[in-house]
């Protein structure tokens, strides 16, 4: 593997702007300039630099878009007048004006980025399917290939939650996906797959990777959090059915990640501090670590705005009220602090996700009971201690309408967000400068047109979003 095709491929693929072969021509890259033993392969996933991963293949998953295209923020007129007017990209995204939104960008973080760490995936799988490991070797190569099969799986699923239409099983066969890339091959034409593929793919490679990670990441490290193991495939797979509305795959795949990590955080055993939570980075509910560093929005995420409508749903007595929020003290407005991400967006899979996708999964089958059972699990470790008092439900119904509303309370700024908006088909509204703007349910612009720039260097082999 010459790092020239290397070059050509990331160019061809990710259709990236001309300053990004000076990007690929750092130091660092050329270290991985011919990978051949099963340490590269890891490096090259890894990004290991004095110890720590430190730009990982799997640390970073671009989703942040998502946020900004739910109703979980806003800007406010001054800040639209200030930041956000000057600019397509952010105009567009607060507007869901799907022609506007792409149409002047040069590069995109959501598509530039997860394509790379696609690339990296498959230089890794086709370097490690040449090795034959030797018995000592096995359990490094089998991390290798364990860890590129969920990265790419986990790549193209983030993609597909803009690129590729809402799953419906009676359209998915014909409805538009996502570029799928298995292979190195440089001359290999990048093309549309369909809803099916792109998802049937997506669960390919998280099954197979089970064949070859560890059960789970025991230790609370950056290494270990971002390595994948079993228990975060099995979470993406619960992720990934959930999208599709497939409840029984659903409820199987979060199921057998709880049975191999279930430890829930309690919050009354934080401390805090009274501006911000002492919340671990890699804490103990963390399954599998990645995050989001701004992606398209960029430096201008840290104007935008908690929407009044989500923090007016949290009880007094509900942690996740300080926890997650604050008001800026210069400004008075609502900011984010509280995140297993630190000063990120955590994009990760968590036991708390997990609870509240088996809840789901469990209120959709008429399984009343084992729903409510998870949600209050869940939620006594949310509350100050004893001031919960468990929820009850009569019917199946009235259960996943508690569930799904402490879904948006917990997962919030997670980026999980605009896939339920998606899936559930839940129209939003929200007033700019002014003017309201309406995405209606099962809205076209659930489905983001691809940037020009990417179909202007595919030459016309990838089609825009119709």
């Amino acid at each position: 593997m010459k790092i020239k095709s290397i070059y050509i491929l990331f160019l061809s693929v990710i259709a990236l702007s001309s300053c990004s072969e000076d990007i690929l021509n750092k130091k660092q890259d050329a270290t991985i300039a011919a990978p051949s033993t099963i340490a590269d392969y890891q490096y090259l996933l890894d990004g290991v630099e004095g110890g720590i991963i430190n730009n990982a293949a799997g640390l970073y998953s671009f989703r942040s878009l998502g946020n900004y295209l739910s109703d979980e923020s806003y800007a406010t007129d001054a800040n639209y007048t200030t930041y956000f007017s000057k600019k397509n990209l952010t105009k567009g995204a607060l507007t869901w004006n799907n022609n506007l939104m792409f149409s002047d960008v040069t590069s995109l973080s959501e598509w530039d980025k997860q394509y790379k760490t696609i690339l990296y995936a498959n230089v890794a799988l086709e370097g490690i399917n040449s090795i034959s490991p030797s018995n000592t070797e096995k359990s490094a190569w089998n991390t290798v290939k364990g860890m590129a099969l969920f990265i790419r799986g986990q790549m193209y699923y983030n993609l597909s939650q803009f690129w590729a239409k809402p799953y419906s099983a009676t359209t998915a066969a014909n409805d538009q996906g996502i570029v799928l890339r298995n292979s190195s091959d440089a001359d290999e034409v990048s093309t549309r797959s369909t809803v099916n593929a792109t998802y049937n793919q997506i669960i390919s490679d998280f099954k197979e990777s089970l064949k070859y990670l560890s059960n789970t990441s025991s230790a609370n490290t950056q290494i270990s959090k971002v390595r994948p193991s079993k228990a975060a495939a099995y979470g993406a797979l619960a992720r990934t059915y959930l999208a599709m509305g497939d409840y029984n795959n659903v409820l199987a795949y979060s199921d057998s990640t709880l049975q191999l990590y279930s430890t829930l955080l309690d919050y009354n055993d934080l401390v805090d501090y009274g501006y911000i939570y002492a919340l671990d980075n890699f804490n103990a509910e963390t399954i599998h670590y990645s995050m989001d560093q701004g992606g398209a929005i960029g430096s201008e995420g840290g104007v935008w705005t908690v929407s009044d409508n989500l923090y007016s749903l949290y009880n007094d007595n509900d942690l996740r009220k300080s926890m997650f929020f604050m008001k800026n003290r210069r400004t008075g407005l609502l900011v984010w602090v509280g995140d297993y991400a630190a000063f990120s967006a955590f994009t990760g899979i968590a036991v708390d996700e997990m609870y509240l996708t088996r809840a789901e999964a469990n209120a959709r089958l008429g399984k009343t009971d084992a729903a409510m059972a998870d949600l209050n699990a869940l939620l006594v470790k949310r509350y100050k201690t004893d001031t919960f008092v468990n929820l009850t439900a009569s019917t199946p119904a009235d259960a996943l309408n508690q569930i799904l509303l402490e879904r948006r309370k917990e997962l919030a700024n997670r980026g999980l967000r605009w896939t339920d908006i998606r899936r559930l088909n839940i129209p939003i509204s929200r007033t700019v400068n002014g003017t309201v703007y309406t995405l209606s349910a099962g809205d076209s612009r659930y489905t983001l047109q691809i940037p020009a720039y990417v179909i202007s260097a595919s030459n016309g082999s990838i089609e825009q979003t119709k």
